[in-house]
């Protein structure tokens, strides 16, 4: 299983581990890679914010990267929406 940072966005590291696997085609054989992602604070590197295993295959190590990427970065932005709106109600 290959570790890669995908990078860094408001405060968190996202990461990704993305496991390669053949698949069967009608024409022959395929390399596709199975990925699972977490996000941790950046002060807190033994903390994991989160932990998440996508149901996509994908087809290559690139697009998976920036599928990981747009993903980790929108659910980044809805817990802190999320938790700027919990403040603002005094919760």
């Amino acid at each position: 299983m290959k570790h890669h940072i995908v990078g860094r966005y408001r405060g968190f590291v996202i990461e990704a581990h993305m496991e390669p696997r053949t698949a069967r085609l009608s024409d022959g054989i395929a390399l596709t890679y199975r990925v699972t992602w977490s996000l941790r604070r950046r002060t807190r590197k033994q903390h994991v914010t989160g932990d998440l295993a996508d149901a996509i295959t994908y087809e290559s190590e690139s697009v998976a990267l920036a599928c990981v990427d747009r993903k980790a970065r929108a659910l980044i932005d809805a817990m802190l929406a999320n938790q700027e709106a919990l403040q603002t109600v005094g919760l």
